[in-house]
């Protein structure tokens, strides 16, 4: 597999944690996830305008975003309406959105599972899940905005919701997430809400990585982010509910691994990162079938959708494990493989060509997203140094007229692969 320079600069700085004003000096932000000399080769063709078309109007679509995150205002777990089991309001507090009332009883209790149909009462203002995504997604769109034009109103805004969603007395969120898809009448303290701070990885720790660079991220700021996320990494690996997290075989422990990793890399603890993106090895052996199936995300009710969701886990994995020099792209054990689970996805660009559409309560209801796996795919290919799923981005591609150009999911999808992960 090729290695990038910013493998070798990351495998030099194993056991120790550059500064930011260290990087700073080298040109580059001292990111998790993203490559940093890419993005910093995307943005300057940005800038000249030398970038293709589709990077160009990803770039004008991130902008768009980013203006509407600047009206979004400041976001707070303490915004929420209903009282936390613990009486403290700044507990990150939601409700399990595939569980619903019981009509078989007078007052709903204990509530019941219905896979794959959400529950609109969990995604309400009444409790922190729509609350956290609407955050960290906004933080992203102004930090990527910010790093690729330059202007400091972005990187300011960040900063402030930044400020208040973690540092103000008044409305910081507690470091953890002991009441995280909490269902009425069956647990207030389950181990799967662990997944709704995913977010704090996949979209936090990058979007801090770039604000670095920015004189409206102080180092007081810095330092009192990493003191919360310090806490709060410990508290997702001692816990009860995070450690037991952390062996769920589907999709919920890949992610549980993601996230503490890219904290743990964000942080510095590269051992605890490297330790994280080891143990998905063993998801490869218990996940996968020789075929590239995910016998345990196609018994949901959303197949497609689940086996993309635990794929993505896994990419970030791996991204880090070529940072960390752990192996994952391409390990084995004996007929299985990430990359075989990959070609299984892409196999399938119609309904009719998903083995397991007839399930599938997505393709019954007309969506079959493969528009999901664009990431993936890029993120496959830069790794492997070759074009191995390019013809399948290009089938799926940026120009495609079913596609809806609002749906922000296939928005991000398309920034990844012609602006943050660019083939240049």
């Amino acid at each position: 597999m090729l290695k990038s320079v910013r493998n070798v600069l990351s495998a030099m700085a194993i056991g120790m944690a550059l500064s930011a004003s260290a990087w700073a000096a080298e040109g580059l932000p001292k990111t998790v996830f993203f490559d940093a000399e890419l993005i910093a080769e995307s943005k300057q063709r940005v800038q000249q305008q030398t970038a293709s078309p589709e990077a160009m109007a990803s770039y004008q679509k991130l902008l768009q975003e980013a203006d509407e995150a600047m009206q979004v205002g400041l976001l707070a777990v303490t915004d929420k309406t209903l009282v936390p089991p613990s009486g403290d309001m700044h507990d990150y507090f939601s409700i399990s959105p595939y569980w619903w009332p019981n009509k078989k009883t007078d007052d709903g209790l204990p509530w019941v599972r219905k896979d794959g149909k959400t529950n609109p009462d969990s995604k309400t203002d009444a409790t922190d899940s729509r609350r956290i995504g609407l955050f960290t997604r906004s933080v992203r769109a102004l930090a990527l905005a910010y790093y690729f034009s330059g202007d400091e109103k972005y990187a300011e805004q960040a900063s402030k919701m930044l400020r208040h969603w973690f540092f103000n007395p008044d409305t910081k969120m507690n470091p953890n997430l002991r009441y995280a898809q909490a269902v009425p009448g069956v647990d207030n303290q389950r181990r799967s809400g662990m997944i709704d701070s995913r977010s704090f990885s996949d979209r936090l720790v990058d979007a801090l990585a770039l604000l670095e660079t920015s004189k409206a991220w102080t180092e007081q700021d810095d330092q009192q982010m990493r003191a919360w996320l310090g806490e709060f990494l410990d508290w997702l690996v001692t816990s009860e509910q995070g450690t037991a997290e952390m062996f769920s075989e589907n999709n919920h422990g890949t992610w549980m691994q993601a996230q503490v990793a890219g904290i743990a890399y964000y942080l510095g603890r590269e051992d605890l990162a490297r330790s994280m993106v080891a143990k998905a090895k063993w998801r490869i052996r218990d996940q996968f079938k020789s075929d590239g199936s995910q016998p345990e995300e196609l018994e949901r009710t959303r197949g497609y959708w689940y086996s993309f969701f635990n794929l993505d886990a896994l990419a970030y994995l791996a991204q880090l494990g070529d940072k960390l020099d752990v192996e994952i792209w391409e390990h084995q054990y004996k007929d299985r493989s990430m990359l075989k689970g990959v070609d299984l996805m892409a196999s399938a660009m119609k309904p009719k060509e998903w083995k397991w559409r007839k399930k599938d309560r997505d393709i019954k209801k007309g969506r079959f997203q493969t528009f999901r796996m664009l990431s993936v795919y890029r993120k496959a290919d830069l790794a492997l140094g070759e074009p191995r799923y390019q013809a399948t981005i290009d089938k799926i591609g940026f120009t495609d007229p079913k596609l809806d150009t609002k749906n922000l999911a296939q928005i991000w999808a398309e920034r990844d692969v012609y602006l943050l992960y660019p083939r240049l």
